[in-house]
């Protein structure tokens, strides 16, 4: 009986999708990166809690509290360490970016993007070799945070700019194949117009995951955008806007075919 629960468990598709998730390097980064931000909002949903209030914290809010600071720079750390000498990736891609045709402003953006998370990667690694590590001596720690910020900031207005300049183009196209397709069904051509549908289909679909990363984007953009003081967004907007994308992260995977 229990030897059937237990072969019944390991060949269940729970248990295949799960296998399947874990196994890749990205998947168990966004565990990492939900596990890091929700406990962030966490945090700064009980000490909103406190304050106002206005009563002293107990020993076990405090001891929850410092387990979930203690959660957060865990998950960090492991993220820094995990990615660690991802910048070569991107530096390699970047320099791919430059040789690339096609559209100037598409090409000009995903540059952007490849150089920005160069930066954000190259000085990440840095800052873990220096912190955690202890291989690596920086005169100024924090710089190396700075920088990385910046990096991350420049790839993800990038993107966020590449995302609606790709949405605006398929909005494009699409009122234009609804025009095509009124034309042919007055022209009575079955052929062609079957085919105008599976590409209004097709850019229909594209839009959606257009609209998608645009949503990502912008609500990444909040965290290093609140880290480099340029709006005075709180940590629970920062926190919450973490723990959404990392699902959607999460999901995309979980989807991925």
């Amino acid at each position: 009986m229990l030897m059937s629960i237990v072969a019944a468990a390991a060949n269940s598709s729970a248990t295949a999708t799960y296998m399947k998730y874990a196994s890749q390097l990205s998947g168990r980064d966004k565990a990492c990166r939900f596990t890091q931000y929700f406990a962030r909002l966490l945090a700064y949903l009980v000490s909103r809690r406190i304050s106002l209030q206005g009563t002293k914290p107990t020993a076990s809010v405090l001891d929850w509290m410092s387990t979930l600071a203690k959660t957060q720079s865990a998950m960090s750390t492991t993220r820094k360490i995990l990615r660690s000498g991802k910048f070569i990736d991107f530096f390699h891609l970047f320099i791919r970016s430059l040789g690339q045709g096609g559209d100037e402003v598409e090409r000009l953006l995903n540059s952007g993007h490849k150089l920005g998370m160069f930066v954000f990667m190259l000085a990440d690694t840095a800052g873990i070799l220096h912190s955690a590590l202890g291989l690596v001596r920086l005169r100024d720690p924090q710089k190396a945070t700075r920088v990385a910020m910046r990096g991350w900031w420049l790839a993800l207005v990038c993107q966020l700019l590449a995302g609606v300049y790709q949405l605006r183009a398929l909005v494009i196209r699409e009122a234009d194949l609804c025009r095509v397709r009124r034309h042919l069904e007055k022209d009575a051509d079955a052929m062609a117009d079957r085919e105008c549908v599976v590409e209004e289909r097709q850019v229909m679909a594209k839009k959606r995951a257009a609209v998608r990363q645009v949503i990502a984007s912008a609500l990444d953009l909040t965290i290093p955008t609140a880290g480099l003081g340029l709006l005075g967004l709180n940590e629970g907007v920062v926190a919450l806007a973490g723990t959404i994308t990392s699902l959607m992260g999460v999901q995309d995977i979980l989807c991925a075919k």
